[in-house]
């Protein structure tokens, strides 16, 4: 029951090759592209901060035109309010001037 080399070679589903790799293995990388790597890396880096810091100085930037609003706001109902109380003051004056004066019953009573 021996298995022949033939039969080793093929590939089957369940079969894998697989290289030896040499104890004296190394990675070769040049040192121009080393540094390109690092600069690339440090760029990566210094936008991502710069980015953050923007973001962050947005925010509170937001939040202090957001106060602002509000307190503009507050003070422009406070200013229609007062200005609507003028009004209702000034036309419930008109309304009983104009119901005294159009009124012809009340001419003979100032007459007299």
């Amino acid at each position: 029951m021996g298995i022949n080399k033939e039969e080793m070679s093929e590939k089957t589903a369940r079969s894998y090759r697989a290289d030896v790799i040499d104890d004296n293995f190394s990675i070769h990388l040049n040192i121009k592209w080393l540094f390109q790597i690092l600069c690339f890396v440090a760029g990566i880096s210094y936008y991502g901060v710069r980015m953050e810091n923007r973001i962050a100085r947005l925010e509170t930037e937001l939040i202090s035109a957001d106060t602002t609003i509000k307190d503009l706001l507050a003070k422009h109902t406070m200013e229609e309010e007062s200005k609507r109380q003028e009004l209702e003051e000034k036309i419930s004056f008109y309304e009983k001037e104009l119901k005294i004066n159009l009124n012809p019953m009340s001419w003979k009573k100032r007459k007299k």
